[in-house]
């Protein structure tokens, strides 16, 4: 099934729209991923206090998160290292043979998958409503400190991931939205017209002009916002949550919806008005 004009397509964001994370989860995330740094580091000989892997942990949000204002991206390994050299560690004594690597990254992004972030109550309906209009369905993600795969896994457990023909993370392609080759990129394995689709995401920049920019249709995706101030200052949470996004008052009312149960009834209306 497809509707006058060719196959119609929905491509939504990740974070914030289908799953929200907490920031009790995020902090004991923090903790057992420098646990598990600290105890790699002790297995290859190498030591390295709990208290100084902390350190370069809570140093690399913010560093991480200016490469990411850019609309680049930073390697999961690259990462680990940043925060090995912010706690301290001499250059020289960072591991670098591939048995070492693969055991810091495995500690690294664990995590995520021991303590899920929560799906979003109304997700799994919105998923079915759209795939009962015949629309092809796609995911657009920038990453943090979780790699795509490991991301794939977390939407494998929740039973989500085999409603998504494509699923495309920014640590995979190298760039981060609202950069329109990731769009893009998304819309070309999807074999959609860009005017065909339509983006649902919560953040106005990267997921709503983003998606505009690429010539995609675009719904600012506005679920009751979480209070900044129950996270740490120095979460990628916060800090992301920093800048200065456009005004969502600019953005069309039509284009904004607070439940994503909305979102096959604006499909019907935006995609084909007719």
């Amino acid at each position: 099934m497809s509707y006058n004009g060719g196959r119609i397509g929905v491509t939504f964001d990740l974070w914030e729209t289908l799953i929200f994370d907490k920031p009790e989860k995020d902090e004991e995330r923090g903790r057992m991923r420098c646990q598990g740094i600290r105890d790699a580091l002790d297995t290859l000989g190498i030591f390295m206090s709990i208290d100084d892997v902390k350190r370069g942990y809570d140093l690399s949000a913010s560093q991480m998160q200016n490469v990411w204002d850019r609309n680049r991206e930073v390697e999961t390994f690259e990462q680990i290292r940043l925060i090995l050299k912010l706690g301290g560690l001499p250059t020289g004594k960072i591991p670098t043979d591939l048995t070492a690597v693969r055991k810091l990254i495995t500690a690294y992004v664990a995590p995520v998958l021991k303590l899920p972030p929560p799906l979003g109550e109304d997700v799994v309906d919105a998923l079915e409503g759209v795939r009962a209009l015949g629309a092809k369905i796609g995911l657009i993600s920038n990453t943090g400190r979780a790699p795509g795969q490991i991301l794939r896994d977390m939407l494998q457990t929740y039973g989500i991931l085999k409603y998504f023909d494509v699923t495309t993370f920014s640590n995979e392609v190298g760039y981060r939205k609202p950069d329109q080759r990731i769009f893009e990129e998304t819309i070309t394995k999807l074999g959609v017209t860009p005017s065909r689709v339509l983006h649902v995401g919560d953040n106005p920049e990267t997921d709503f002009d983003g998606a505009m920019n690429a010539g995609m249709k675009a719904a600012l995706y506005e679920p009751k916002l979480q209070d900044v101030s129950e996270w740490r200052p120095d979460s990628l949470f916060t800090i992301s949550r920093r800048r200065k996004y456009p005004s969502v008052k600019i953005i069309d009312p039509d284009l904004r919806i607070s439940a994503l149960g909305s979102v096959s009834s604006l499909v019907r209306r935006i995609i084909n008005p007719d």
